[in-house]
């Protein structure tokens, strides 16, 4: 895995998604079989949701946004958070059969990489999370603003995941995600 991290202003956007969600599990909670997120998007992909929606945003790129929405479940013992297939919504269009995700205006920290078969494309952001929240953030004088699902916000920040291509089964692919960062709070 190549890799480069940079840091970006990006301005306000708005994504028309369609609602998806992935579980962030405790420790010691007990992960019962279901149908995975990346099954969903496959089966999305394949129905034509997905060419629906770029029609709808006109926008032919492909993004996943994470945790927009995170909420405790105590009862599953994780924390179930937003992860959407998205475009931006270039058209302008509001449509009921798709959600609208605001973004705020955001420094994010980028990473930009090439996978050469190390890797799955489902499981590509786990390297990138762990460089980011495993070393980068320690370094670096911000919070990312999806950090503390137990104090999150919400509305108006997420990760943005863009693959490409995005092919759940391709060997080879870019990936290039963006983290919302804050100021650390004295």
């Amino acid at each position: 895995m190549n890799y480069e991290v940079k840091i970006e202003s990006v301005p306000a956007k708005e994504f028309l998604v369609i609602k998806g969600f992935g579980k962030i599990y405790d420790p010691d909670a007990i992960i019962p079989k279901e149908e995975t997120t990346w099954e969903n998007i496959r089966n999305q992909f394949a129905d034509g949701s997905v060419n629906r929606l770029k029609k709808a945003a006109g926008s032919e790129t492909v993004y996943m946004l994470f945790c927009y929405t995170c909420t405790r479940s105590d009862e599953e013992k994780c924390w179930v958070c937003s992860y959407d297939i998205a475009c931006e919504n270039r058209s302008g269009n509001i449509s009921s059969d798709y959600e609208v995700v605001r973004l705020n205006a955001c420094e994010y920290a980028v990473y930009d990489c090439r996978f050469d078969s190390e890797v799955a494309l489902p499981d590509a952001h786990d390297p990138l999370d762990q460089l980011f929240w495993g070393k980068w953030l320690k370094s670096n004088p911000n919070i990312c603003a999806i950090d503390y699902p137990d104090r999150y916000s919400g509305k108006g920040y997420a990760q943005i995941e863009l693959y490409t291509p995005f092919d759940i089964d391709a060997k080879k692919f870019k990936a290039k995600i963006w983290y919302p960062l804050l100021p650390k709070k004295e």
